[in-house]
């Protein structure tokens, strides 16, 4: 074994050499073909090992075969899968699909879910080297004779009804308003996402699309329970991703299993691998074939910082941590986040009407302190001059009157999206309302096996 590498998360033991000195301490039998966590692993006790963790985060009664009584009272489980096909979901798939092949063969063809698979078709955003519509079938041929239904969804139908789409604005004193757009005008979640000042900006702005179509689906699909593959180093990045954007008071909800409600129900969010790192993630998907079903971007990271998100940066800092020996850095970041609570409340609280999280405080309040949003004066006639010009040419948006636009609750981390918006453009986008008309669009929204 190459003592230089002794510090990553896995180690593999490659030489006949070392094979023979190695022995799994797991089953003391066979031997062994990596290191994790300083113990010694052939690949069924690895496998075993990876499983037991989804097992352990995944063990009410609500997962098991139900009989008598439990069933009566918990009736019809099902569970909506988020299956993005990259290398942690794939890994959750297969291992939640080998459960649900356990109960099977040992409860006489019985199963203690029903299982809904849900990919958003990212194929054009990414430039993914594959169509989900593909890969998927392929999948699910692992185990056959399982019920696992699957969903792909466009991310067009994120936007139910173009009545829906509002353009907003964002003031110099940060506050928010919307008017209604053309109604001859049709967007594109392509078009809408071009508004975006930046990359980052998109990023945020697609993490409320996903989490919005993943609700809905749910709710729609009747699902109790929603599970995501995220790995404890995926939490992490988590957790200094939204404190970047400015969304630090939503880190207790997004890393720790919590419930939330869409439309009056409620549903249960659980990451069953959150405590497996990401290397053991990689690892368990080499040592079970299943790279083949992942789906890349074949889009190039930027290496230059600016050109890049903030999941990218974060990304490329947990992976310099993993290289470098220090992947435990994971566990410290999200034990630190687990034990953050909701902000506390000053009088009531509303929702933000962009991504619907729930506003503490007044963002406007903080900004307008910490914020010098007057211009020096002008000195000379040059620089009259030049004001002169820009005026001509983007107009005096300074002293547009908002008199007759509605105001629009927003939050810290959607003012940080919005700004650098053009503002003649604004932004569009679906406001979120509690409207009956949004109801009965919803009613009518179907959801089939294949969206195109």
């Amino acid at each position: 074994m190459n003592q230089a590498n002794s510090a990553l998360p896995i180690q593999y033991i490659n030489t006949s050499e070392e094979a023979e000195k190695s022995i799994c301490q797991r089953c003391k039998t066979e031997d062994a073909i990596l290191i994790s966590r300083k113990e010694k692993f052939c690949q069924r006790c690895f496998v075993r090992f990876i499983r037991g963790k989804q097992r352990k985060q995944m063990n009410g009664d609500k997962f098991r075969v139900k009989y008598g009584e439990v069933a009566e009272k918990l009736g019809h489980q099902k569970i909506l899968l988020a299956l993005s096909c990259g290398v942690s979901s794939i890994v959750l798939f297969d291992v939640i699909a080998s459960l649900l092949k356990e109960q099977l063969e040992g409860h006489k063809g019985k199963q203690g879910f029903e299982l809904v698979l849900l990919n958003l078709d990212e194929f054009e955003l990414k430039s993914l080297d594959n169509h989900a519509k593909k890969v998927i079938p392929n999948l699910l041929k692992r185990f056959e004779g399982i019920d696992i239904q699957y969903k792909i969804l466009n991310l067009q139908s994120f936007i139910l009804d173009q009545s829906l789409l509002q353009k907003i604005k964002l003031t110099k004193q940060f506050s928010a308003f919307s008017e209604k757009i053309d109604s001859s005008e049709s967007y594109s979640m392509e078009s809408i996402l071009n508004l975006c000042p930046n990359k980052s900006s998109v990023e945020d702005f697609l993490t409320v699309v996903y989490d919005e179509l993943i609700l809905r689906t749910a709710y729609l699909e009747n699902c109790e329970t929603i599970i995501y593959g995220h790995s404890m180093t995926r939490l992490a990045n988590e957790i200094l991703g939204l404190t970047v954007k400015g969304r630090g008071s939503s880190i207790h909800e997004a890393i720790a299993d919590h419930t939330v409600t869409y439309r009056g129900k409620k549903f249960e969010i659980q990451y069953p691998l959150r405590d497996v790192l990401l290397a053991e993630i990689i690892a368990y998907s080499e040592l079970e074939d299943l790279d083949q079903y992942q789906l890349k971007s074949t889009k190039p990271v930027s290496k230059i910082t600016k050109n890049m998100t903030i999941r990218d940066i974060t990304t490329q800092y947990f992976n310099h941590l993993d290289n470098n020996g220090y992947a435990s850095t994971a566990s410290t970041v999200v034990k630190t986040g687990e034990k953050l609570g909701p902000p506390k409340i000053d009088g009531s609280t509303t929702n933000c009407q962009l991504c619907g999280v729930e506003i503490h405080h007044n963002p406007k309040d903080w900004l307008r302190r910490i914020t010098v949003s007057e211009a020096m004066p002008l000195e000379t006639e040059e620089e009259e001059d030049y004001k002169k010009q820009y005026l001509q040419l983007f107009g005096n948006y300074e002293n547009e009157d908002y008199s007759d636009k509605d105001p629009v609750n927003v939050c810290y981390g959607c003012i940080v999206s919005l700004g650098g918006i053009k503002p003649d453009s604004g932004f569009i986008w679906p406001l979120k309302t509690d409207k009956e008309s949004e109801h009965d669009i919803l009613n009518e929204y179907i959801l089939t096996d294949d969206e195109d």
